[in-house]
């Protein structure tokens, strides 16, 4: 399970990075305030991303100690 954080943290971050680059190179090309939902999207996800992120890193580090070798 700890995998599986640690992946979908990385995929939503990547996600919402792709969705920041699309919205502002559509807002500069055509000044439509529609891109702000696509930017507001980008930033929610890298909200939701990073925390996933950093539990899914901190679960796996605890882990190792458990094992016991």
């Amino acid at each position: 399970m700890n995998s599986k954080l640690l992946h979908s943290g990385i995929a939503l971050i990547a996600v919402a990075a792709t969705g920041l680059v699309f919205a502002i190179v559509m807002e500069i090309k055509t000044a439509e305030p529609v891109y702000l939902i696509v930017m507001k999207v980008a930033a929610g996800a890298f909200g939701v991303g990073g925390p996933i992120l950093g539990w899914g890193l901190a679960r796996r580090s605890s882990g190792k100690g458990k094992r016991g070798g």
